[in-house]
């Protein structure tokens, strides 16, 4: 498609913006694809960028996938561009309203500092192109009385305003006055703007519209900062069209598979309105559409806190609702329960039919509105005894009306070992519609045709229940017509053209709640609602196991909940006790064993050794000494016979009771000593595979020297220990040898994802292992570990005792760098203590015993140690020096301890007054971060960067990056990064003006880090003491300035102290003044 050319004197910023909407990117999404901050895309458009770099626009223009003739336009405007030597104030004039109020004439700022000057511009632009009376604005400047001459002081504040946005220009031409009052004739403001884009988007295509919502939340800045305006309902309204805008925008980009786009603008909201349900249902939708469902459960935990501790009142049905589907990892709307219905010529439903609303839904989609050109089949798969004929019957029931000349059903027997032929089929169908017998004949060809001429002119509703598969369905199937078809199978049948497939799962609890205790008709049963949810669960919601459960309490009357939920809680016994006359889980799970294939048998047994949740073909092809394809292979047949559950792409489970079977089964295996013997030993070497590429420096007692065979990236590698994580560790708490030397690797992983669960356990389940191994280097590995694992969950002084016991084992075991390694753990233990003497001589002691491995990650490591000293002791240029020294060690293939050591080293930049070259620093750092999906990394790197934000003077950026940092922090459950980006919070409502809100975070901060952390308490006692001298509180400022004055002096933080002790006394002489 040929674009337009674009006119030669559009200019730079303005020709990027509008090839950047055309291409549908956000201003974020084209940063990141062109490998810029988003910043510096800002500045291009917004034209504070004079000289854009040849560099960037090729990448800029790479991005956005532009021909030719754009990209020469798009170079010949930065030419054009460059050649401006001032900003041009000959422009059109611009208001922006959205966010702190912004005047621009052309390129230049114009800067309105008069509070009623911005007040009345303010309230101009909320309806620019409206006249707004003399009256209303009177009151706006006066609000607390109207003096004689307001009108002579309106119209001379309106002439100040008028000489600031009219320069060179015909009088009165952006302020136009009349006889009762005076409007802004602008078109030229980003709230126009922002509902032009809103009103467009709402007639747009999909895709087009998600960008055009995107460019018009983009528009918003944040709160304006004319305190008139603020609470007034115009203003109101315009926030209430950005919160619909950005729910708009998250319900869009959830239907188009780019959640990631709404989350931003959705968390900055949710923060804003802590109160607001609806929008925290789409925050916590977003997040879970997102992958980010431990995020998303956060969000809801503190809305809940929020309205119980501070309104009283629980979370509505809705936000409940929300959570529940995050927690059975679900995005779409909750269903509501269905009536119990009982069908007409079919058998009927069971009457205690609940809830699958969602799936009925499905249903009557697929079979709505026939053109009569062809029947329509609906396909309702899943594992024996899920409620897949329950579910057909309860359908037919309910579409009734639809198919006015009737229902035919049939039971297949798909899981028999007798099926019928299908002509026996045909031969039932074709009598209940009155064809004599002598027309039928045994020829199945002639039969089939036969149905589908007596079918073409009814308008029928056909039932196949319980089907094998697609061949013995197709002879069934209506042809030209109006009658339709619903299937059920074992089977996904892949290769039956079916109009909508319902793959049935087990019930939600509430539904299978329901089910049991409609079932069971005994008294008292609601009383006991933790027993029931308990019993459910031991039926893993499976209908069948539900209904004989029940009814085993309504025929044992003597039998409380609790006696049957004890019967069903050994595993062994659970499948015979689910039993009842013909009715029977076991029974079912045998059926549909025995269709399956050999091959499929042994992989549905010994998949039951996998020691996680769920697992791939990769592992499966050990177990079954295989190829990985032949693995997957077998999986999909398993998977096609709902044996087996997809858990996510190319991973699997099974349903728990279909666990239970397999495991039945495999305990009379020969294989299976083996087949676990082989998978466990494969994990152990993929283990240390995936650390040789995503940590290849760790300290550890082995590597593999063979990664390349395992992975193929870092990423993949990464990938891999994600979803194996719970295996390896089920597979450390079940072994001897191989546990230490799984969590000899682990520890890598653990140390890249500290919020990952299960460190301490698995270092303990080592250092066992390593005890009864009797090896000196082994235990001093294990307690390495564990002293990390105490160091992740805040117990220092347990990780100090660690790591001095294995620092003395070391030594004696002559592994040096064990010793070197535990050295700078100690010193830096010793710093989060605040002993900085002590920190400083283990840390020598490292160097020492590093000094023949200059370029080593130890020595990398303590170099960077002896930096973080010197920045609690104020020496901020020896610091920057140090981490610029461990980060040439480690530029070179090491970059995730790179990327730690650039973040220290923008820290002290930032501290010595290098504001620019820090944030280009951690603008970087935060991008690979991001990438990484390295969730501390990005949260330290928000710390920073909203600490740098508030230095610079810009508080909203600050607060919502601090915001932001402290919400991961919360996610990841690091109670010294609560307390560190509490504090962050608290300086950026100080770079704002609110003491009030700023004492409040701050306060947070020392709940945590009083006695504690003693740097972190000194900052945050010196930041406590700034706010109570804005709050106009000398007197207790200058009491907490002396707090930190004296933490400060005993540990030897000596640029706090300086702080602290300035701060003392100017607060002594405030309070002084009379």
């Amino acid at each position: 498609m040929t674009r337009r050319q674009e006119e030669p004197t559009v200019g730079f910023g303005v020709l990027l913006r509008r090839l950047r909407q055309e291409a549908g990117v956000t201003q974020r999404d084209l940063a990141g694809r062109a490998g810029v901050s988003i910043a510096a895309v800002r500045d291009l458009e917004q034209g504070r960028t004079r000289s854009p770099k040849d560099s960037s626009i090729e990448a800029l223009a790479e991005a956005l996938e532009l021909t030719g003739p754009d990209i020469a336009s798009l170079q010949a405007a930065a030419r054009t561009h460059r050649a401006v030597a001032v900003p041009s104030a000959a422009g059109p004039v611009y208001v922006g309203v959205l966010g702190p109020l912004e005047v621009r004439t052309g390129d230049l700022a114009v800067p309105v500092n008069s509070t009623p000057q911005r007040t009345l511009l303010a309230r101009l632009a909320l309806t620019a192109g409206t006249t707004v009376t003399q009256d209303e604005l009177i009151d706006l400047l006066w609000p607390r009385g109207v003096p004689d001459n307001a009108v002579n002081l309106l119209q001379t504040r309106v002439a100040r305003l008028r000489r600031l946005l009219e320069t060179d220009r015909p009088a009165d031409s952006v302020i136009v006055g009349g006889r009762t009052g005076y409007r802004l004739a602008l078109d030229d403001l980003d709230l126009v703007r922002f509902r032009e884009l809103t009103a467009e988007a709402a007639r747009a295509e999909p895709e087009v519209a998600l960008a055009m919502l995107s460019s018009a939340v983009e528009l918003w800045r944040g709160d304006t900062d004319v305190d008139a305006i603020a609470q007034s309902p115009l203003y109101t309204a315009v926030v209430n069209e950005y919160a619909a805008a950005v729910r708009a925008l998250a319900a869009l980009a959830r239907d188009l598979g780019q959640p990631e786009r709404a989350l931003e603008p959705l968390r900055g909201l949710a923060v804003r309105h802590e109160f607001d349900e609806p929008l925290h249902v789409e925050l916590i939708q977003t997040l879970a559409a997102a992958g980010r469902q431990v995020e998303a459960l956060a969000a809801y935990d503190r809305i809940r806190t929020a309205l119980v501790e501070q309104l009283g009142i629980d979370p509505g049905e809705r936000l409940r609702a929300v959570h529940l589907e995050v927690l059975r990892q679900q995005t779409g709307s909750p269903a509501e329960p269905s009536e119990r219905v009982v069908v007409q010529q079919a058998p009927s439903a069971p009457p205690d039919f609940v809830g699958r609303t969602a799936e009925l839904d499905t249903i009557r989609t697929a079979l709505a509105g026939s053109a009569g050109v062809s029947s329509r089949a609906v396909l309702i798969n899943g594992i024996a005894g899920v409620g897949k004929t329950a579910l057909a019957l309860t359908a037919a029931h309910q579409l009734r009306e639809q198919y006015p000349d009737g229902q035919l059903y049939a039971d297949l027997r798909g899981s028999d070992t007798s099926t019928p032929a299908p002509v026996q089929v045909l031969g039932r169908f074709l009598r209940a519609l009155g064809v004599p017998g002598r027309r039928i004949g045994t020829d199945e060809a002639e039969a089939a045709a036969l149905l589908r001429s007596e079918l073409a002119d009814r308008r029928m509703l056909v039932l196949l229940d319980n089907a094998q598969d697609a061949a013995q369905v197709r002879p069934l199937l209506p042809g030209a017509g109006r009658s339709d078809v619903i299937v059920t199978s074992r089977r996904r049948m892949p290769d039956l053209l079916a109009a909508g497939v319902v793959s049935l799962e087990p019930l939600p609890q509430e539904d299978a709640v329901r089910l049991i205790a409609s079932t069971a008709r005994t008294p008292g049963l609601d009383a006991d609602g933790n027993g029931v949810r308990a019993l459910v669960e031991a039926c893993a919601r499976l209908p069948l196991a539900l209904r004989i459960a029940g009814a085993r309490l309504a025929t044992r009357q003597e039998w409380t909940v609790a006696d049957l939920a004890d019967r069903l809680d050994d595993g062994n016994r659970r499948l015979t006790e689910l039993s009842l006359g013909e009715s029977s889980v076991l029974n079912s799970f045998q059926l549909s064993y025995a269709d399956l294939s050999a091959d499929a048998q042994r992989a549905f047994r010994l998949c039951s050794l996998h020691p996680g949740d769920d697992f791939s073909a990769d592992s499966t092809a050990i177990l079954l000494r295989t190829s990985t394809a032949e693995a997957d292979r077998v999986l999909e047949s398993l998977l096609e016979a709902n044996m087996l559950l997809q858990h996510s792409k190319d991973r699997y489970r099974f349903h728990d009771l279909l666990g239970l079977y397999s495991r039945r089964l495999l305990a009379e295996d020969p294989e299976r000593e083996s087949a676990r013997t082989r998978l466990h030993t494969w994990y152990a070497e993929a283990v240390a595979a995936a650390i040789d590429w995503a940590y290849p420096q760790l300290l550890r007692l082995d590597v593999h020297g063979e990664a390349d065979w395992y992975f193929g990236s870092e990423d993949e590698a990464l990938a891999w220990l994600d979803h194996e994580l719970p295996a390896l560790l089920a597979v450390v708490q079940s072994e001897g040898e191989l546990a230490w030397r799984i969590v000899d690797q682990l520890r890598g992983y653990f140390l890249l994802r500290r919020d990952a669960d299960g460190w301490l356990p698995a270092a303990q389940a080592g250092l066992d292992a390593a005890t009864a191994a009797d090896d000196d280097r082994v235990t001093v590995a294990m307690l390495i570990n564990r002293a990390q694992a105490f160091g992740a969950v805040g117990r220092d002084a347990d990780a100090l005792s660690d790591c001095l016991a294995a620092s003395a084992l070391a030594v004696g075991a002559g592994w040096n760098e064990a010793a070197a390694y535990l050295a700078h753990q100690i010193g830096w233990l010793q710093l989060e203590r605040g002993m900085l003497v002590d920190a400083e001589l283990w840390m020598h002691r490292a160097t020492e015993l590093t000094a023949d491995d200059q370029h080593g990650h130890i020595r990398a490591i303590v170099v960077n140690g002896l930096g973080m000293i010197r920045l609690h002791q104020g020496e901020l240029a020896d610091a920057a020096d140090l981490f610029a020294a461990a980060l040439k060690i480690n530029e070179t293939g090491r970059e995730t301890s790179a990327l730690a050591n650039r973040g220290n080293l923008a820290s002290a930049l930032r501290q010595l007054g290098e504001v620019d070259r820090a944030a280009g620093l951690l603008d970087e750092v935060l991008t690979s971060y991001r990438r990484r999906s390295h969730v501390r990394g990005e949260l330290s790197t928000l710390d920073e960067l909203a600490r740098l934000y508030s230095q610079r003077g810009d508080g909203t950026t600050a607060l919502r990056t601090a915001l932001r940092a402290h919400q991961l922090a919360l996610v990841v459950r690091d109670r010294k990064a609560q307390a560190q980006t509490a504090s962050a919070v608290a300086e950026a409502h100080l770079a704002l003006g609110d003491a009030a809100a700023a004492i409040d975070w701050i306060e947070d901060c020392l709940t945590i880090a009083r006695a504690t952390y003693p740097f972190l308490e000194t900052y945050a006692l010196l930041t406590l003491s700034t706010a109570q001298t804005f709050a106009g509180n000398p007197a207790a400022a200058a009491e907490t300035a002396a707090r930190a004055a004296s933490i400060a002096e005993t540990h030897g933080f000596n640029l706090l102290k300086a702080q602290a002790t300035s701060a003392l006394v100017s607060d002594v002489r405030r309070e002084r003044q009379p």
